[in-house]
């Protein structure tokens, strides 16, 4: 070992236990279209087409969002029949007075 020539320490080199390579895989693919876009090679899709797919497919998620629906109009007409009667009432107090 010579004075002017110091050694290198070791580097640090850890292995994970658990690795899930399906991440990597798919972080690999993301980077791969990433620079794909970058270079300018993809082409621009319409993705108009694709809104609501997902739902239609699904028959839990369809069901929910008509039953979310009606029930949003009916809550809505009868927060309207509510504010109508309160504004009634609140006219007959003023004119009252």
């Amino acid at each position: 070992m010579s004075f002017f020539h110091q050694p290198k320490p070791r580097g640090f080199h850890h292995e994970y236990m658990f690795v899930d390579k399906r991440k990597d895989r798919l972080k690999a693919i993301e980077q791969r279209a990433k620079e794909s876009l970058e270079k300018g090679d993809a082409k621009s899709y319409d993705t108009s087409h694709l809104r609501g797919t997902f739902l239609n497919a699904t028959k839990y998620a369809r069901r929910h969002k008509e039953k979310r629906l009606s029930k949003g109009f009916v809550l809505n007409i009868g927060a309207i029949v509510v504010i109508v009667i309160v504004l009634v009432f609140v006219w007959r107090m003023l004119l009252s007075f």
